[in-house]
């Protein structure tokens, strides 16, 4: 759901050259302390969103796919020490058969569960160190480089960590941030929270044992660049670059063998994204993604299509409307029929 923190994304841009909407919005990130000193500091957080996908062509033209959900939790801060536990799900759609995740069908039920539960030490120098279930430090800036409203493209990083740990500098014009977590077989039957019978949400916690980072520096008055890298035990290696300039931005990646992720072989992608300030609280966007998935012994998986959209942010932040429609444009195998993303988002 970190598509859906675009405001807070923007405001990174501003600030820190693309720095991840969750290191601005948790507690333990930059300008939340900012003059704080060693006060105690407990905010609980969140988000609601109603909305989904339509198909504008194709044999599911007009079809509707929910994407409705909701995400909250309880930060602390108090001297040098920080923690999150943090909760989400969203709705499921099945058909007449039972079948999950069918569009333009009715509602089956409820998935999700505990996506970040950790604690952490923070160093005078804001170094920090982060243990417990949270989010690898390629998963934090997972949208770098993709100002877009949704349609972005997920690189097959490894994103949640069931357990790992994480060490962090994210101050100054060099920023850096190292993750490592061991191989993980926690799956459904082990969750700590279950919604019923289309609940799978914890079976993402089946993973190999990986160690991924990555390093900002901000070259120039708003220049950014961007390195970073991932290592799977046995399931390949992921190389990720970019930069960002004012409001334009690209990155480009190579993955070895699509480690954690369902697909296989290797990838080489790249994606570029603009965006504009048309009017307080309203943002444009257009972005080109493209991918070559290399499969052995078949066809390559090409995904390209470009996607353009509107953010409006009102309410002093509290309420955005968001739009995005994607196309597939060239050699295309994989994106599928345009679409159209509709959300309204509360916060709080």
């Amino acid at each position: 759901m970190k598509k859906t923190t675009l405001s807070v994304l923007i405001a990174g841009l501003l600030a820190t050259g693309y720095a991840s909407a969750e290191e601005v919005h948790e507690i333990h990130g930059k300008d939340a302390h900012v003059g704080e000193g060693k006060e105690s500091i407990w905010d609980f957080y969140g988000e609601v969103g109603f909305g989904g996908h339509t198909a504008l062509e194709g044999e599911e033209k007009g079809r509707y796919g929910d994407g409705t959900y909701i995400e909250g939790g309880l930060a602390f801060d108090t001297g040098n020490w920080f923690g999150l536990a943090y909760m989400e799900g969203w709705t499921v759609q099945v058909d007449d058969e039972g079948n999950p995740w069918a569009t333009g069908h009715g509602w089956g039920g409820f998935e999700g569960g505990v996506n970040r539960f950790y604690a952490g030490y923070r160093t005078d120098g804001q170094t920090e160190i982060i243990a417990g279930r949270l989010d690898s430090s390629l998963d934090d800036i997972q949208w770098w480089g993709d100002a877009t409203v949704e349609y972005g493209y997920a690189i097959s990083n490894t994103r949640d960590l069931n357990v790992g740990v994480k060490i962090q500098n994210l101050e100054g014009k060099l920023r850096y941030s190292i993750s490592a977590a061991p191989e993980s077989d926690f799956n459904e039957d082990d969750s700590f929270v279950h919604f019923g019978k289309y609940d799978s949400y914890a079976d993402k916690y089946t993973l190999n044992a990986m160690v991924n980072g990555y390093v900002q520096y901000d070259a120039m008055d708003n220049l950014t660049l961007l390195g970073g890298a991932e290592v799977r035990d046995g399931a390949g290696e992921l190389y990720l670059i970019g930069a960002e300039y004012h409001n334009f931005a690209a990155r480009a990646w190579h993955d070895t063998d699509r480690g954690n992720e369902a697909g296989n072989g290797k990838e080489t992608g790249f994606m570029t994204s603009a965006w504009y300030e048309a009017a307080p609280g309203v943002y444009l966007s257009a972005g080109y993604t493209y991918a070559n998935n290399e499969v052995e012994n078949e066809e390559d998986r090409i995904t390209s299509y470009i996607n353009t959209g509107v953010w409006y942010e009102y309410g002093d932040g509290a309420y955005a409307s968001a739009f995005d429609i994607k196309f597939a444009v060239g050699d295309d195998t994989e994106s599928g029929d345009a679409s159209l993303f509709a959300m309204q988002y509360f916060y709080w």
